[in-house]
């Protein structure tokens, strides 16, 4: 039974570092350091606007599974963040109620299938999975934490996201807060990507109008680095983890 008094700052800090791990892994073509105590069992590229990029990857260790998703990093992945337009979510059976950003859903769909493949035959149902992600990455943990708590069959399972924007609309958080209680949303108040995409959006030509409506409440914090991009960075929710928290 989940409450959600699920909050552990080790695992905050753990999980923010993965995510770091997670652009190291596409700066460096698929190198970074794994931690103490996990193996890497697995690592992922996704198609973000006709780019093949490194996304993320899977650790495990003797008691959990970690999938960690890169956050928004090349021009093709700030074109797939613009792509507000929304799409039903296909994984679900209430998929066309369910409406999501039609970049991130392009995205997730290009790694969807060999992750959850991967997941289900060659992991350990009974291992608790945290899934986790900065910024587009956070979105992308949001789509896949979803997917997993219908499709798959793994009944310990958390989300812990960091700088994540809106996903989807109201039917998707309503279905996402009750299918995936153990989540966990990390915003900084001094961070604009969490307030984005806007509540209502309406399309310039076609006047064509979308909502879009946050997961749980998050865990807030108030951290200024002095830019914008410093208030966004992995390394500002990291630092916040630690001090915040």
């Amino acid at each position: 039974m989940y409450t959600r008094d699920i909050f552990s700052k080790a695992w905050a800090v753990f999980l923010a570092e993965c995510c770091q791990l997670a652009y190291d892994q596409y700066h460096q073509n698929g190198i970074f350091s794994i931690p103490n105590g996990f193996d890497l069992v697995k690592e992922f590229k996704g198609v973000s606007f006709h780019s093949l990029e490194w996304f993320g990857f899977i650790l495990e260790s003797e008691e959990a599974i970690i999938v960690t998703f890169r956050g928004t990093q090349t021009d093709p992945d700030w074109i797939a963040d613009a792509e507000i337009f929304q799409e039903p979510f296909p994984y679900c059976e209430t998929g066309n109620q369910l409406l999501v950003h039609g970049g991130f859903l392009s995205v997730y769909e290009s790694m969807r299938e060999e992750l959850l493949k991967y997941l289900q035959q060659e992991l350990s149902a009974s291992k608790t999975i945290f899934i986790t992600g900065h910024s587009l990455g956070g979105a992308l943990a949001t789509l896949f934490a979803l997917d997993c708590a219908i499709n798959a069959n793994h009944s310990s399972l958390y989300m812990y996201s960091f700088g994540a924007p809106r996903v989807g609309n109201e039917a998707f958080a309503h279905l996402y807060n009750e299918a995936v209680p153990g989540s966990i949303r990390f915003v900084n108040l001094a961070d604009l990507v969490p307030f984005v995409p806007p509540t209502k959006v309406v399309a310039p030509l076609s006047k064509r109008t979308w909502h879009y409506k946050h997961t749980f409440t998050p865990y807030r914090f108030l951290l200024t680095e002095g830019s914008i991009i410093k208030n966004h960075s992995i390394e500002t929710y990291i630092k916040a983890m630690k001090e915040k928290f």
